[in-house]
């Protein structure tokens, strides 16, 4: 009997050690990584390489997290930090190398020609609006992690401020087109690509929107962003678009 209560003991102590060792996903690498990725931005352009390398090894990250393989998913963030970390370092040190033509233009550099003075509107080089008082404002893309229709949650600003204009221009009717990549059968992605656009109308429909002004469409793997079989093309597939109905 004591052996039988020993060998008890044992195992729950393995099992604990199991689930343990199991772990939770890494989100502060993970928030680390993101943050120093956006930083590194200013750097893409003259440091191409390693940005490329370092957008490469985020997406591997993302899926290692769904995966939930999330030791792997950590040592990976911890890369992507490091490697953008160095880029932004860079950008840093060698900002006239890493300026824009546009940046030069408007520090006052000289392209050789004679400067005539600008009578275009400021809006015509104007980023576009995000502005939920403009009728106009451009709608933004919400994306989703590999095989989820849950929304990511850098995301559901885009929501919010698409709940903003609505309520501006409560005439307007807007339709949610869902989205998925490649990967699975055609069925199965229409219906993740339904479940996706539904779970924006249902935030739409939390932050105050009549269920009646929106209206919903799964184009499942159909028409991709990125034609491309790698996971930055996947991920950029993984979509739930607005578009204007009336």
């Amino acid at each position: 009997m004591k052996q039988f209560f020993n060998f008890c003991a044992v195992a729950v102590f393995l099992f604990t050690m199991l689930c343990s060792c199991a772990g939770n996903p890494p989100k502060d690498e993970r928030e680390l990584a993101e943050k120093a990725f956006a930083d590194a931005e200013g750097g893409k352009d003259c440091d191409r390489e390693n940005y490329l390398a370092a957008e490469e090894l985020l997406n591997q990250a993302r899926a290692e997290i769904n995966n939930k393989n999330y030791d792997k998913a950590k040592e990976l963030f911890k890369a992507v930090k490091e490697k953008s970390d160095a880029i932004a370092k860079y950008y840093r040190e060698h900002p006239d190398e890493c300026m824009t033509e546009k940046d030069k233009k408007g520090n006052g550099e000289d392209d050789g020609k004679i400067k005539e003075e600008d009578t275009t509107s400021a809006d015509s080089s104007a980023e576009p609006s995000l502005d939920p008082k403009n009728p106009d404002m451009d709608f933004q893309v919400v994306h989703f992690e590999y095989n989820q229709y849950a929304i990511l949650e850098e995301d559901l600003q885009k929501v919010e401020l698409m709940a903003q204009w609505m309520m501006n221009f409560p005439e307007r009717v807007v339709r949610i087109e869902g989205h998925a990549d490649e990967r699975g059968s055609n069925d199965y992605n229409l219906s993740l690509g339904e479940k996706r656009a539904l779970e924006v109308k249902n935030k739409l429909i939390q932050a105050g929107i009549d269920a009646a002004r929106i209206k919903i469409v799964s184009y499942g793997e159909e028409l991709p962003i990125d034609p491309a079989s790698n996971e930055e093309a996947w991920f950029k597939n993984r979509r739930a678009e607005f578009k204007r109905e009336n």
